[in-house]
């Protein structure tokens, strides 16, 4: 398996948000199918789009979804862009 660094986010960053968010810093899902990974995280984007405090990054990876903090810079969401092709 390969080792890929991502980036931490810094605790007054999360101030406020909620126990168990993805906002505390990511989340990984694993579905039977590609296509349920791809249809979960299409599904969060449409019920996101607009809310900029539910916000998040997605990658899809086969049957994986990585979703991560909207707190993270573009930047370091990037890098989770790896981490995610690491897992194929």
């Amino acid at each position: 398996m390969q080792q890929v660094d991502v980036p931490e986010l810094e605790a007054e960053e999360l101030a406020g948000a909620e126990p168990g968010s993805v906002g505390l810093g990511g989340a990984i899902e694993v579905f039977t199918t590609a296509a349920d990974s791809q249809a979960r995280a299409d599904y969060i984007q449409n019920v996101t789009k607009g809310i900029p405090m539910l916000a998040e990054y997605d990658f899809v990876s086969g049957t994986v979804l990585i979703r991560v903090s909207h707190y993270l810079t573009p930047t370091q969401a990037a890098d989770y862009t790896a981490a995610a092709a690491a897992l194929g």
